[in-house]
């Protein structure tokens, strides 16, 4: 299990380079961005997960744990809580 939380893990820090890479023209502002996020990591993260995730739970999924993440829940690492948290 460690084995994928630290790949899920690092395809958020990877979602997260190229959102930003996508937006730099806004330093990677992006109000939407669980829209891009899940359009990005819908067909990545399956294998993870062992069945697909709509794009909808997806962005519920991202918009839950950012939430969670700001009011100090989960480790310092916010790419493993979030893995951690889908594979649960």
């Amino acid at each position: 299990m460690e084995d994928k939380i630290t790949a899920l893990a690092q395809l958020f820090r990877e979602t997260a380079m190229a959102h930003h890479e996508a937006y730099s023209a806004t330093d990677g502002a992006d109000p939407a961005w669980p829209l891009w996020y899940a359009d990005y990591l819908y067909d990545r993260v399956t294998p993870f997960l062992g069945e697909p995730m709509s794009k909808d739970a997806l962005i519920d999924a991202l918009t839950r744990l950012d939430q969670e993440v700001k009011s100090g829940a989960g480790s310092d690492d916010w790419a493993v809580y979030y893995a951690q948290s889908l594979l649960k």
